[in-house]
């Protein structure tokens, strides 16, 4: 090193390899200068255990900074059989910021297609962060039936914004994923559940609390868009104000206890919402205008609640609701051309119901006692609940929400003028309904060792053998033909804190004559009480070599066992979040299985008999350790009612120390594919990899 703090260096090496004495690889750097805040060097080559490759460069630069720095992105050389050759994911990379970046890519195919990304990450600690990206492809596929090409262009906008305001009472996050709906079609990156993507959903809100007041607002901006009809459905804006409950007849300040009607409380909210749906195709044209909705709800909730006897929990509650809609329907018979005719009158209209209703509830406790054996005691809780509500007759011609038309049959036909709106109108009929359900919760008191464990309280520890098992209905008194309605169960059990387990169904209680639903009861008919009409089940789980369970029924990365969140950290490092294996599991699996089943009884207009329908599915993930270096993965599902397996693929990857292999294998199906990928660890030399692909459009 001379007097101006410069280096010189004769045969050196650069790795990131951690074994200093024989890395695995390395740039042989034949002469170098280093400097304080650059490396500048001649001839260089890059060697693996030991063996020169004929790779090389004829001099060098490398900045040398603890800082942000900018840089040319190199491409990745492929080859596709319909695209042809191609240079991708090529450009420039700006560090503009310790706040935020801007990266831009490029994609270009010997056939003629292209593409150009641009992203952009951001972040301020303690306030936001996000991540922005634009996409726009143009595509020319070769046409097998005319000899040519056909053309398409795609594009794709994604958003993700979070921040913190803790204390301010404000929150504002967005999350858009919108574009055309073959874009995920067409994109070269791969990626299996893009590819089979139904929906397109976005959503971008912004939220206001008041602090020490019952206020708060928020006002929300969403999109959906069906990828495989086109049909979009967009709200601008969606707006909520709300009254959290309050007490008016009860204060502060008040001595003694508390009455009945010092818990009079009520709550009022409003929305406001814009909302059109329309084809993507014409979402910008003229027309899209009129198929604009628009409707104002407000909503006040009075309730109150007390004790009676000191047993049971009663809680009478009035309810009132009204409708604001800048338009209404009339509908009237032509008879020159023999159909209904339906016009459009604009102007405000407003609509108003109310319903009132009386609830009561107790609890039953039940427990066996155990003397001796491991289990202690069995506990039932039983949560008996009933209550009555009416509501009048809002289709009744007082109101004026419901007319009529004469059709062609002289027959008078009711129609609500509110039907089409954005929030629609009052319904008709009057409902006089006693409804009735009962939850159960039984739990076991497990003797415990000692009294030191997590969970346990006075030598005793707690588990739940059943979480929930509820069974509701009701009576209408006001409907003639069918008064009892469903009787509905669903419950809910956790086997070992790692398995979950639910199940739901429904019970008529009516008979069925001839493929149609008449009210006679089923007793009555054939001497049974009720017939099951639907029910599910489904058991989820996770269990991997650390004895870790995940019951949520949350998607679990098959490779690694990663999170969601975690997995959104890791690809703000590496868009490939596969690159990162934990090789220190060595085992794990998540499973789940449904089945539905439905009998509504009814005949289908192609079927000569009743109709049912049974489905059950199995899927599985997860991966294992074969040795300390090699882990494989693996992601199938299989649907019993077609007998079919469903989407699978498995996943090979080798810890080769600084470097590592990895291999993902789609072997059938819509999407079968493989990619190899051959890359170093270190993230400084992220563009030293060899990548084999054969993407499923290449079929």
């Amino acid at each position: 090193m001379d007097e101006h703090r410069v280096a010189y260096i004769q045969d050196g090496i650069y790795t990131t390899c951690t074994n200093p004495a024989h890395p695995h690889f390395g740039i042989r750097l034949y002469k170098t200068k280093v400097k304080e805040n650059q490396i500048i060097t001649g001839p260089a080559n890059l060697f693996i255990e030991g063996i020169p490759l004929p790779l090389g460069v004829p001099f060098g630069f490398f900045p040398k900074t603890q800082k942000r720095a900018s840089g040319i992105i190199f491409p990745s050389i492929r080859e596709d059989a319909s695209l042809g050759f191609s240079a991708e994911n090529f450009g420039y990379y700006l560090g503009l910021s310790d706040h935020f970046d801007l990266s831009v890519l490029g994609e270009m195919y010997s056939l003629g297609s292209y593409g150009v990304r641009a992203s952009s990450r951001y972040s301020w600690r303690y306030r936001f962060n996000g991540n922005f990206s634009f996409d726009y492809l143009r595509r020319k596929f070769p046409n097998d039936a005319t000899g040519g090409y056909s053309l398409g262009k795609q594009f794709n906008i994604r958003w993700s914004h979070s921040q913190s305001n803790r204390g301010t009472g404000t929150n504002f996050s967005a999350n858009v994923n919108a574009g055309s709906s073959k874009y995920y079609q067409n994109t070269t990156d791969f990626n299996l559940q893009d590819k089979a993507r139904n929906t397109l959903a976005s959503g971008i809100n912004y939220s206001k609390t008041w602090l020490n007041s019952p206020f708060s607002l928020s006002a929300s901006a969403n999109h959906s868009q069906d990828v495989s009809t086109g049909q979009v459905s967009i709200g601008l804006p969606t707006l909520s104000f709300n009254v959290s409950r309050i007490t008016p007849f009860d204060s502060k300040n008040r001595v003694g206890a508390q009455k009945w009607y010092h818990r009079i409380g009520m709550s009022y909210s409003l929305q406001a919402d814009n909302r059109v749906s329309t084809g993507d195709s014409i979402l910008f044209s003229p027309q899209t205008l009129d198929r604009l909705q628009t409707g104002i709800r407000h909503s006040i909730p009075v309730s109150t609640s007390f004790n009676l006897f000191n047993y049971f929990f009663v809680s009478p509650s009035f309810n009132y609701n009204e409708r604001w809609s800048f338009k209404s329907f009339r509908k009237y018979y032509d008879p020159g051309v023999d159909r209904v005719i339906t016009d459009t009158v604009k102007g405000f209209q407003a609509s108003r119901d109310y319903s009132l209703s009386l609830g009561m509830n107790t609890r039953i406790f039940g427990e066996l006692n155990f003397r001796k054996g491991k289990i202690k005691a069995i506990r039932h809780v039983i949560t008996p609940s009933i209550g009555f509500s009416y509501r009048p007759d809002f289709g009744a011609e007082k109101f004026g929400y419901y007319q009529y038309y004469v059709n062609a049959e002289g027959e008078r036909t009711r129609y609500s003028i509110f039907e089409g709106t954005l929030y629609g109108g009052p319904s008709a009929g009057v409902s006089k309904s006693l409804n009735f359900s009962i939850d159960n919760i039984i739990e076991m008191k497990v003797r415990a060792e000692n009294d030191t464990t997590d969970g346990e309280e006075d030598g005793e520890k707690k588990v739940k053998l059943l979480d929930r098992l509820s069974i509701n209905g009701g009576y209408n008194f006001a409907d003639e033909l069918f008064p009892l309605s469903n009787i509905n169960f669903s419950g809910s059990t956790t086997l070992f804190e790692k398995i979950s387990m639910s199940f739901n169904g429904s019970f008529d209680p009516y008979a069925v004559i001839d493929g149609r639903r008449e009210p006679v009861y089923l007793l009555k008919h054939s001497n049974k009480l009720a017939r099951l009409t639907r029910f599910s089940f489904s058991v989820r789980g996770s269990l991997n070599s650390r004895g870790e369970g995940n019951t949520t029924g949350q998607p679990v990365n098959p490779v690694g066992g990663l999170d969601p969140s975690m997995q959104e950290q890791l690809y703000l490092v590496d868009p490939n979040p596969e690159a990162f294996v934990d090789f220190n599991l060595l085992w794990s699996l998540s499973f789940g299985y449904s089945f539905n089943y439905s009998n509504p009884g009814t005949y289908s207009s192609r079927a000569a008999g009743p109709v049912k329908r049974t489905t059950q599915a199995l899927d599985m993930n997860g991966d294992f350790s074969l040795t300390p270096k090699w882990k494989i993965g693996f992601q199938t599902s299989y649907d019993f009612e077609r007998g079919e397996v469903g989407s699978t693929s498995f996943s090979i990857f080798r810890d080769l120390h600084c470097w590592a292999l990895s291999f993902n294998w789609i072997p059938f199906g819509s999407y079968r594919s493989y990619s190899m990928d051959l890359r170093v660890n270190a993230a400084v030399l992220q563009d030293l990899k060899l990548t084999k692909r054969r993407n499923y459009y290449n079929y």
